[in-house]
């Protein structure tokens, strides 16, 4: 029993030790490139002329390092753009990609409206593209009770597990994954 009472003790201390190592990870992966920080440190510099040599200094770093693509400047609009154009793919991709908030609640996408630009039917059901130049594939046995027809709205929402359901002209949604 006292073993079994020490195993406990020392998972419970790992499981601790593996949440720290994480949030350290997650502090870590929110501070800014090396560049940033260096251009903003020069506000702390109280000598005019030596504050202003600094911020020339390091806005000719920033703009070398932005024209090389070693930084890309994105606001909050390309970047809900991008992930909208990535909306569907399994992997979190916007993380990857280094979109900052990655799929936090305040920026993750969870449905797309849209039109269907071209219908296929397959073996397993339907095979769909949008507007947004997604191609998505049926996976559930469900069907349609109209065929989708080019032009009809359509919208692409995020179920549960990284599932997504496509409802085409109003009707019930069906389960569909992207394959473009």
């Amino acid at each position: 029993m006292r073993k079994a009472a020490i195993a406990m003790m020392a998972l419970a201390t790992l499981a601790g030790a593996g949440t720290a190592l994480a949030k350290d990870k997650a502090a870590k992966d929110k501070a800014p490139p090396e560049v940033v920080r260096q251009l903003v440190e020069c506000r702390q510099i109280a000598d005019n002329a030596a504050r202003l040599a600094c911020f020339d200094r390091q806005v000719a770093v920033f703009a070398e390092a932005t024209q090389s693509h070693e930084i890309v400047v994105a606001d909050r609009k390309d970047i809900q753009e991008a992930k909208r154009g990535l909306f569907g793919f399994a992997a979190p991709v916007g993380r990857l990609l280094g979109f900052g908030g990655g799929d936090d609640e305040a920026t993750e996408i969870k449905r797309i409206d849209t039109k269907v630009a071209t219908v296929r039917s397959i073996p397993n059901g339907w095979r769909l593209s949008f507007d947004e130049g997604g191609v998505w594939e049926q996976v559930d046995l469900k069907n349609f009770v109209m065929s989708p027809k080019i032009g009809q709205k359509a919208a692409i929402t995020k179920g549960a597990f990284g599932s997504y359901f496509v409802s085409v002209n109003g009707q019930p949604g069906i389960k569909m994954r992207r394959v473009e």
